[in-house]
Order: structure tokens, then sequence, then C-alpha cells
């Protein structure tokens, strides 16, 4: 790890129990998929700076949104040291992640009280989710939940798969839709409407199952990248997905969320504040 100045065990141990303990007999406390909000490390979630000083390191600078950009790798780093070194110390999974609730940026421990989301067991969504190709697996992720994983390695300039495809429906109309049927999908809710791709003009290419796409978590230095060249003559609507560098076995496959034209005011929702906008080419 290329910045180690704080140790884990000496900032949640044996605090962290408590919080568990809390966290879990709390009704109220959020959840994001198993995993329990325990521990509220500074409301200031979208600004890395606050991030940073919460764990002794200073921000890369203050100019311009690259050195946010150049923080928040920063905070990528500090991310995967809590992971393994909680791990090691506890046996069991605490991660940092930010909150969709209010933003902020917290410690979360995985509950194995599968009653929560029957969709957060790795079994289940290895059995349930569709493969797109082969040579990858979905495994536990130190970047966040369930991530993607080569099995071989693959070469830059490889297409693992061509056809991304799904329904073409408005923003809105998703929405509208995922409000009238969630309430009726009871532990499965957070398996469906939760996979997408967004197109221009405030529309989604959406899918209501889980394919591997879900489980390919976001970078700002991604190995991939979705293609839109073949979107209108691909029998209708469909995308591909490219190998932007070479990746070697075991390694996770990661995609730059940012490089999407998301929906309008999609940055200034909770669950997106680990993002930072980036210009686009005009599509």
């Amino acid at each position: 790890m290329k910045y180690q100045p704080f140790d884990s065990g000496v900032l949640f141990i044996p605090a962290c129990e408590r919080w568990k303990s809390e966290a879990v007999n709390d009704p109220d406390q959020e959840c994001l998929g198993d995993m329990l909000r325990i521990r509220t490390l500074t409301r200031k979630g979208q600004a890395p700076a606050a991030i940073l000083h919460y764990f002794g390191l200073q921000p890369v600078g203050l100019a311009n949104a690259a050195d946010d950009d150049r923080s928040f790798d920063r905070i990528g780093d500090i991310q995967l040291q809590v992971f393994e070194e909680m791990l090691a110390l506890t046996g069991e999974e605490y991660r940092l992640d930010w909150s969709r609730r209010d933003g902020a940026f917290c410690l979360w421990y995985r509950d194995r009280d599968h009653r929560r989301d029957a969709t957060r067991d790795l079994l289940f969504v290895r059995t349930n989710a569709k493969a797109l190709f082969g040579g990858a697996e979905i495994r536990n992720s130190p970047v966040h939940g369930f991530g993607l994983f080569a099995l071989r390695k693959w070469s830059a300039g490889e297409v693992p798969c061509g056809r991304l495809d799904g329904q073409v429906l408005s923003h809105d109309e998703y929405e509208q839709l995922q409000l009238r049927m969630a309430p009726a999908l009871g532990r499965m809710r957070h398996f469906f409407f939760m996979e997408w791709n967004a197109l221009p003009d405030d529309m989604l290419l959406a899918r209501p199952f889980r394919t591997f796409y879900s489980f390919i978590n976001h970078s700002p230095n991604p190995n991939l990248k979705v293609s839109f060249d073949g979107l209108a003559p691909c029998m209708g609507n469909c995308l591909s997905l490219i190998i932007l560098r070479d990746i070697q076995p075991d390694e996770e496959f990661t995609l730059d969320y940012r490089l999407e034209p998301l929906p309008r005011g999609y940055f200034e929702t909770p669950y997106s504040g680990y993002l930072t906008p980036v210009d686009l080419p005009s599509a």
C-alpha cells in the first residue's frame, strides 16, 4: 500500500464492536445490501480533503478537478487498506463507503443476517446473474461489495462483450416503474432495477435482471470502457465492453461510471457522492 499514515486497529478497535452492536440492534440504521452503517467518519463525503484529513493525510492539491481525482485515488488506497487490515485483525469485513442516504463517508460492517437482503449472498448472485462472457467470475471485492474478476489474461483491445442490450426508456419512466414494483419484490428488491446504461437525452438502456455488468465497480483509472459506437446498427439497442489495457488473472474489472451521459441531476444524488463530474466529449 502506498499510503499508510494510520493503523486501522488503532482507529477502529475495540470501539467497532460497540458500534456494530448498536447498529445491529437499531431498526432504523442504514443498510447497503448486507452492510450496516456503524460509524460516520465525516459528513463532508463529497469533499476529499475532509476524508483525507480524518486519516491524517493532506489533499493532493486544491487547484482543479484533476487534484480531486488524485485525492479520490488516494481514498481508494485507504479503502483497500482498511478492508485488508480489519479483515486480518477481526476476521470480519469492515468497509469504507459513501452513504446513499446523506452522502457521508462512513465505516460499514458486513452483517451476515441475510434476512435484510437476499441478494447479498455470493452464491446467490453467482447463480442468478447472467454471464455476459467467459473468463470472468463474481467475487467479494475490496473496492465495494461484489466485483467482477478476470480468470485469464485479457489483452488491450479485446471485446469481451459485444452485445450489452436492454430496453430503452426515459429516466422518469424508469423511476416510475421502480416505485410501483419495488414494494412487491420483498427480499429481491435490490436485485431488480439496479442495472442500466445512460444514453444521451436522459434516456436509459435498462435491464430488469442482473448481469456481469452490475458487478463491475467504478474506478477513475478503469481497465474497461463502454463503447457506444454500435448502438444504432446492433438490432436496435446495444453497447459493447472493450478492454483498455492488459488485465492479469485475478485482477478486478473496472469502469469509469462518469464517462456515460448520466441523467440530469445524477451528481447531486447522495448515492453518487464518490463520483466527480468530468467533461464529456459531445455524443
